[in-house]
């Protein structure tokens, strides 16, 4: 039979056959195929369906029974059983307190220097501090307390702040030099030489007394001529013989024990621009109890007063 025969003129683009449709398959707005790929809409399998409406009751019931929306009644912010979380974390808190052993509950009682006599709550200090010790110092002054470069070594007997269980307490409570702390401890040494208050020859002279102080090497005519510029510009802070002060955290000069260092490169740069080490107030992010425990587990280093 001819095209024309068929309908349509000779060379006529034949007209599209009906793209296939899954007769089970909802209609469509579009054509379920192009470009020669299929594409058909299907139910989803049943078990997804029934997983779909287990998840909205739940979450309809969760809804109803715990719905803590914070502008509804009380009644409706607690739910049909009365829940909260300020309420059970009370109940948790008076469980535990119930139920701490003995040793908690003398120790929570106990001033930090009974405790540290009594070795039953000793070792329960030293035990809890030492979790704490791992979490927040011990990246600093190192897990064994012998401090890193430029972090003060625990282990000796050389205290900015002093020794004491109470001067250690405080200096956790409100940290040195800590941003947002008022009480945070505070000392600042002046950057002599590059405020220019002295000359490079005098921090010259400066550093060789100070090595002769802690009994090093030193040059002893810069000794003798910065012997006064030590008494006038130094030792208020540092004692008139190097001893420290730590009333206001005056480095003891007279012993062995550097934070930053007793070459006499390290003591050049810290007389012309000065040090300020900072360390964290944790009574901002430890309850009281736990910086009682790191008291006694810095203590157990062997270094306090």
């Amino acid at each position: 039979m001819s095209d024309a025969a068929q309908g349509g003129a000779p060379g006529a683009a034949q007209s599209p056959i009906p793209p296939e449709r899954d007769p089970h398959a909802p209609e469509r707005n579009a054509p379920p195929s192009f470009d020669g790929i299929r594409e058909l809409d299907a139910n989803p399998p049943r078990l997804w369906t029934y997983m779909y409406l287990l998840c909205f009751g739940a979450a309809v019931w969760l809804f109803v029974a715990y719905p803590a929306i914070p502008w509804l009644t009380s009644d409706a912010r607690t739910g049909v059983f009365q829940w909260s979380s300020r309420a059970e974390l009370g109940r948790a808190v008076q469980h535990a307190e119930e139920t701490a052993p003995d040793v908690a509950v003398r120790f929570a009682r106990a001033s930090l220097e009974q405790a540290e006599a009594d070795p039953a709550m000793r070792a329960y200090a030293i035990a809890g501090g030492h979790a704490a010790w791992g979490n927040n110092c011990a990246p600093c002054h190192g897990q064994d307390g012998r401090g890193t470069a430029n972090y003060p070594n625990l282990r000796d007997r050389d205290w900015l702040w002093g020794g004491t269980p109470e001067a250690i307490r405080h200096t956790l409570q409100v940290g040195i030099r800590w941003p947002g702390e008022e009480s945070t401890r505070s000392s600042q040494m002046p950057a002599f030489g590059r405020l220019r208050s002295l000359e490079r020859p005098q921090v010259l002279d400066l550093v060789e007394f100070v090595r002769s102080l802690s009994g090093q090497e030193h040059n002893a005519a810069g000794a003798a001529r910065a012997e006064p510029v030590f008494a006038e510009n130094c030792a208020s802070c540092h004692g008139a013989r190097g001893e420290g002060n730590q009333e206001v955290g005056g480095p003891r000069l007279n012993d062995d024990a550097w934070l930053y260092g007793g070459t006499r490169e390290a003591i050049y740069d810290t007389i012309w621009n000065s040090r300020s080490g900072v360390m964290p107030a944790f009574g901002q992010r430890l309850p009281e109890d736990t910086i009682r425990k790191l008291v006694l587990y810095v203590r157990s280093f062997g270094g306090g007063e």
